[in-house]
């Protein structure tokens, strides 16, 4: 019975008799409808320390998002962005 269940317990590598197709396109985006919308952003500073601020976001581009923090225009990498969340408008 243990070697049966060695045969249903191996993770699946293939997809029949091709490889599992891989994800295309660019990955980590945010929605265009973000758009000069309000954001909490959580990123990774340049000396490695944790932030926190509100940003309004101008546009996005495959590097990464470009925003508005305290009134000066910012590009933020995609690997530093830890969280960016939409504010709820009031």
């Amino acid at each position: 019975m243990s070697e049966e269940m060695g045969v249903y317990m191996t993770a699946p590598t293939m997809n029949g008799d091709k490889a599992l197709p891989r994800r295309g396109g660019p990955k980590g985006l945010l929605p265009m409808t973000w758009i000069s919308r309000t954001l909490r952003v959580e990123y990774v500073g340049a000396m490695g320390e944790a932030r926190e601020t509100s940003a309004t976001l101008l546009d996005v581009y495959p590097f990464g998002p470009v925003l508005n923090i305290a009134g000066s225009r910012t590009i933020l990498s995609w690997d530093r962005l830890c969280l960016a969340e939409l504010v709820e408008d009031r």
